[in-house]
């Protein structure tokens, strides 16, 4: 089972340093984990709309600074890394399922009442990541401590192409899992003519 340790020990290992026992131990490599760990997840979540990440709430509606502009004004989720869409409580046929919306300043606004947020959430049960994207998540926490704990550009410049490489990876597996199976029976009935 995987934890926020044993990420950070494939993150130290790729580099050549030795492993830790707990994030939370006195070590110069623990600290230098603990320090980068958390960042380095948000931001690799925040960059892609992870389908293990998404969730939809409910917004709640605050007092709207924009009226001009946008009808209502919704609080951000405090989880949300990105948002990506609205969609309406109540979706009657006909109706358009994107709404415009504008995130700023820990708001949302849009046109929309009531209404629901689809986004990537902060997502910190290392238990329940999929392997390529901790797999991406160790190579891109490498490629931040490589410095602090090697001094050595080549060391870091390795760990950042093995980290973009990665995050492809685990891009395209999230994607491959969420593709249709079924193929539209017109397009069938065509190739049978």
């Amino acid at each position: 089972m995987s934890s926020v340790t044993s990420i950070c020990n494939i993150a130290l290992s790729n580099i050549g340093k030795k492993t830790i026992s707990d994030i939370d131990e006195p070590s110069t490599e623990a600290r230098t984990c603990k320090l980068h760990y958390a960042l380095t997840r948000d931001r690799l979540l925040q960059s892609y709309e992870w389908e293990f990440a998404k969730t939809m709430v409910d917004l709640a509606e605050v007092a709207n600074p924009r009226p001009e502009r946008w009808r209502h004004a919704y609080a951000r989720p405090q989880n949300c890394l990105k948002p990506l869409r609205i969609v309406p409580a109540v979706l009657l046929p006909g109706d358009a399922d994107d709404v415009a919306y504008h995130a700023t300043e820990g708001l949302i606004f849009c046109d929309q009442s009531p209404a629901k947020l689809e986004f990537v959430r902060q997502f910190d049960d290392p238990a329940r990541y999929p392997p390529l994207f901790e797999e991406a998540l160790s190579w891109a926490l490498s490629a931040k401590i490589a410095i602090p704990l090697t001094s050595d550009q080549s060391t870091r410049k390795d760990a950042y192409q093995i980290a973009a490489s990665s995050f492809e990876a685990a891009k395209e597996a999230d994607a491959d899992e969420n593709r249709s199976s079924w193929t539209d029976s017109s397009t069938l009935m065509t190739a049978r003519g």
